[in-house]
């Protein structure tokens, strides 16, 4: 019986001794390495507290952008890790925006997302931040730097046709229409641009002119005004933010004017507009799920894991038979 006890404790000792020399179940914090890679193989420090993820946005100015930001912030508290979103006060302001990215390489953060506002001025800090092998993905506006290692946004051009059909649908094949864009050389409008432009030529509405308001509600309003005073008729403008169509907005109920808007974004300002009729619609993207997405994928990036080349949030036409649910689901998201 002595022998049988003494065999039971020396078995219990060498459990306790494998367990303190690494026999234990990984950890919460630290997932296993890839099989065949040790936890510096598949991405350095593996402890998800010392993980450092930055984010550039265009700007912080309007709901869009403060939604990404609520977005990436919730993810990386359930992740554990930390996460700095920043951006400039206005989109066209991109030497801030260079700055900033800049500024998180000197940081020396484990991943980077960008949404860049220019695409020659910002290659040049991707570059470094490459060399300096931090990984890169880009949100909602994607880049020509052939390093970057995802794409995390809307399909722009599938989703202004989609809003443009819609508004087709409405203001039939002849009507005439109007289209106010983002900045000339950001890539969102250019592809939101082209998808309305798609969706117009499909249905036979003559497209009065394209002009840019960059983003701006007062560029807006003011060239909505010289347009009604140009054109004895337009029926539809189509703006490739709902920053502008806030503008138009104005300017189309000084006027007494009769023209639709169809926009794109889903901000709660516009859904609210759409909601008392004043705007036909907004195609809503969904930049609380794009934050998500970039943090996840960020997060994956720094530990070496391999990630999409192209990862969709999603996007949906809002109209007045859907604008009440929708922008209840996002004023949750927004905290409000």
């Amino acid at each position: 019986m002595r022998k049988k006890i003494l065999t039971w404790i020396l078995a219990g000792v060498t459990v306790i001794a494998l367990t303190a020399c690494g026999g234990s179940p990984v950890s919460q914090n630290q997932p296993p390495a890839e099989s065949g890679q040790s936890a510096s193989e598949s991405g350095g420090d593996s402890n998800a507290a010392d993980i450092h993820i930055g984010i550039v946005v265009k700007s912080l100015a309007d709901q869009h952008w403060a939604l990404v930001k609520a977005g990436a912030e919730a993810k990386a508290k359930e992740l554990g890790v930390k996460v700095d979103v920043i951006g400039p006060n206005s989109e066209s302001d991109v030497q801030a925006q260079v700055d900033m990215i800049d500024n998180l390489i000197g940081q020396q953060v484990d991943a980077l997302g960008i949404a860049p506002s220019s695409q020659d001025a910002v290659l040049g800090p991707m570059k470094t931040a490459d060399d300096a092998g931090i990984p890169i993905l880009t949100i909602d506006t994607d880049t020509t730097f052939e390093k970057r290692l995802s794409y995390i946004g809307t399909g722009n051009v599938t989703a202004a046709r989609a809003g443009g059909d819609a508004a087709a649908v409405v203001v039939g094949s002849d009507a005439k229409a109007v289209i106010l864009r983002g900045r000339l050389g950001d890539t969102t409008h250019d592809e939101r641009e082209q998808g309305f432009t798609e969706a117009m030529n499909a249905a036979g509405i003559e497209i009065l002119e394209i002009k840019a308001a960059d983003s701006d509600a007062e560029k807006g309003m003011n060239i909505t005004q010289d347009l009604l005073q140009v054109y004895d008729r337009i029926d539809l403008i189509l703006c490739t933010t709902d920053n502008i169509t806030l503008g138009v907005q104005r300017a189309l109920s000084a006027a007494d004017s009769d023209a639709l808007i169809m926009s794109f974004d889903g901000t709660s300002s516009v859904c609210d507009l759409i909601i008392q009729g004043k705007v036909l619609g907004s195609v809503a993207q969904n930049p609380y799920a794009m934050g998500q997405l970039a943090v996840e994928n960020a997060v994956k990036a720094a530990r070496g894991e391999a990630i999409e080349p192209r990862i969709d949030s999603g996007a949906e036409v809002i109209m007045q038979d859907n604008a009440e649910a929708y922008l209840k689901d996002l004023m949750e998201k927004a905290g409000q």
